[in-house]
């Protein structure tokens, strides 16, 4: 393809939150001293960091290159799952993080595009497989903090 789609931009997004969360929630994974959490964050993070290869890989099939956009918030959030801060700390810093994103938010927009007719089919297929596992990834956080006893 020559004319890259116009959402070939929030594909972009996608990759690079989803590359970016690997990177922390793997550190985070590496600091936890509880086991349910490790196992649960190993897996999310290997989601994460999948997922970036694979939308952008899909920016590349759709005639995009895939470029670089500062996070201005990404060494801080690195920063605290790196710490030795204790989990429930983290996930109220998590939380309250969550909250200052910009909106529309990168999920409110792949959202959006799901049922949007000008996406093309197997993108919008794509971000419906994204948008299950983006899910089951945070049940299983959820659960993972029920069982700490933290409410999220």
């Amino acid at each position: 393809m020559t004319d890259k789609p116009e959402y070939v931009d929030l594909l972009n997004a996608i990759s690079l939150q989803e590359t970016r969360a690997g990177v922390w929630i793997k550190a985070w994974s590496e600091k936890t001293t509880h086991p349910g959490l490790k196992g649960c964050l190993d897996l999310v993070a290997a989601r994460e960091t999948s997922h970036g290869e694979i939308f952008e890989r899909r920016v590349r099939e759709l005639g995009g290159s895939p470029t670089d956009v500062e996070d201005p918030e990404y060494n801080e959030t690195l920063r605290v799952f790196a710490s030795d801060m204790p989990d429930p700390e983290k996930i109220a810093w998590l939380n309250e993080y969550v909250t200052r994103l910009p909106k529309p938010t990168v999920e409110e927009r792949y959202k959006v595009a799901v049922d949007d007719s000008a996406v093309d089919p197997l993108t919008r297929s794509l971000l419906r497989w994204f948008m299950d596992v983006e899910k089951d990834s945070g049940d299983s956080m959820k659960r993972v903090y029920e069982q700490m006893g933290i409410k999220d």
